[in-house]
């Protein structure tokens, strides 16, 4: 067998390969581990005759089946035409003791004569992108990718700018399937389930963060400098990872200023603000800087924006600042390619955000005018956080 580096591609010559999970296995999966296979078209959209496969259910596709020993056997030939590309991904499920892919210390996947492994020690996700196999000419390839989520599926689902219901066993600290937001009883977390995100005030009432952060659950605390209050969910827009929330009791003190300009710029630097890991850092709000490294992200979708500022898990909804302190984006999820640096590329601080005009859109929708401001001239970074700090607030959410 031969192994693949996060990142590396090989060409697959058998007509027929088989998909062996080592760590957990793929037919019979632990109660903590679930995994799909998804298919895409050309246009990066779910291939119509090829549903995503839940592999707990033992799930048939055409072109796709089982061995005897859970592992799943790919027919390359019989794959539908309209299908480019398969994905293999694993994601953390209720029901286990683990908190997160770390604590399977080491997985692997083998397809045909190649083997997938990756270290998940000291990864905090809980969706991964593990393999992808894809049409190139006439042939088929694999591609080794370890692609992360500190988000989940729902980040998962976003960033490839897809919908389809996550299977009711997906853990729902990952957030919802874009498209896709469902309260019901089948789609909660199970009764006191608690964990915290970030949010900023857009007006003396609401809070704006993910709806990732706020799926399936039922109560809403939030929490600052100066203020504690219980928060009610009025607004929820899961394609684009929003959700909005309302303080009824008493104003807010100081809301956010966007940018006037919807435009931002490849290289320009920003600061990210949030509650990251709570419980193991401070409780305070937590500052990181960096600069916008892409305008769009993964398949081009243009409704999100790269950046480098480090986040963890927690810094889902908080905002996104520019140099003079206005907001220009929205924190959602982050990537997480920790091998790549093997195989001689340095992948670290890949984090995405909903773009300014997006927010603006959805806030408009919900009948909200923000505070609109011109960007002025770059301030302290010390100035920017302590003015930030009246506006962010820590969100803690129960089912």
């Amino acid at each position: 067998m031969t192994e693949l580096v996060p990142g590396q591609r090989v060409e697959l010559h058998e007509p027929v390969v088989e998909l062996r999970l080592s760590g957990a296995r793929l037919g019979d999966l632990s109660r903590s581990l679930g995994g799909l296979l998804i298919a895409l078209d050309q246009h990066k959209r779910i291939a119509p005759d090829f549903a995503p496969i839940d592999i707990e259910n033992r799930e048939l596709r055409p072109g796709a089946g089982y061995g005897p020993n859970g592992e799943i056997c790919l027919d390359l030939a019989a794959v539908p035409p309209e299908v480019e590309r398969l994905i293999f991904v694993l994601y953390l499920a209720y029901g286990g003791p683990a908190g997160s892919l770390r604590d399977f210390d080491r997985l692997g996947l083998s397809v045909g004569q190649y083997t997938v492994t990756m270290d998940m020690a000291g990864r905090d996700e809980t969706a991964i992108i593990f393999a992808e196999v894809y049409r190139r000419g006439q042939g088929w390839r694999l591609c080794s990718n370890g692609q992360g989520f500190v988000g989940g599926m729902g980040a998962l689902l976003s960033a490839l700018n897809i919908e389809f219901a996550i299977p009711a066993r997906a853990h729902r600290d990952v957030g919802p399937s874009p498209g896709h937001h469902d309260h019901g009883p089948d789609h909660r977390p199970p009764p006191g389930t608690t964990y915290t995100g970030s949010g900023f005030a857009v007006d003396s009432r609401h809070i704006l963060t993910n709806a990732h952060v706020v799926e399936g659950m039922s109560k809403f605390d939030v929490a600052s400098d100066q203020l504690n209050a219980a928060a009610e969910l009025v607004f929820v827009d899961p394609r684009n990872d929003i959700a909005l929330l309302r303080v009824p009791d008493r104003p807010l003190p100081v809301a956010c200023s966007f940018r006037d300009a919807f435009d931002i710029h490849l290289g320009e630097d920003v600061i990210v603000l949030g509650f990251p890991l709570q419980g193991l850092l401070g409780s305070g709000p937590q500052a990181t800087t960096g600069n916008v490294s892409a305008l769009c992200g993964i398949g081009n979708d243009t409704s999100v924006m790269q950046f480098s500022a480090p986040i963890a898990s927690g810094n889902s909804g908080g905002p996104i600042l520019d140099q003079s302190g206005q907001v220009v984006g929205l924190v959602y999820s982050s990537l997480n390619k920790e091998r790549l640096r093997d195989g001689g590329i340095n992948a670290e601080n890949i984090n995405f955000g909903v773009k300014g005009a997006v927010i603006r859109a959805f806030l408009a929708t919900a009948g909200i005018e923000p505070r609109v401001a011109p960007s002025g001239p770059p301030r302290s970074r010390a100035d920017i956080v302590r003015e930030a700090r009246a506006f962010i607030y820590r969100i803690r959410c129960e089912a």
